[in-house]
């Protein structure tokens, strides 16, 4: 699922706690998740994620290199 951008915020501060690359804030509201209104992610983790995934991808092209020699 794509998510709308106009329910995507984005916020220095969550819940008294201050990070420098901030936080991203889903809004749930309205979707069929009962009790869930909001998902709050750090950015630090999706940062970590997404550097897991490109390492992920890089080891993989290096493994299609060598067994491709």
């Amino acid at each position: 699922m794509l998510f709308p951008r106009q329910r995507i915020e984005f916020s220095p501060t969550y819940e008294g706690k201050t990070e420098e690359e901030g936080f991203i804030s889903l809004n749930l509201k309205g979707l069929d998740m009962e009790g869930v209104t909001r998902l709050v992610l750090r950015w630090t983790d999706l940062t970590a994620v997404r550097q897991a995934a490109q390492q992920g991808t890089d080891a993989a092209q290096r493994l299609r290199d060598l067994l491709s020699e």
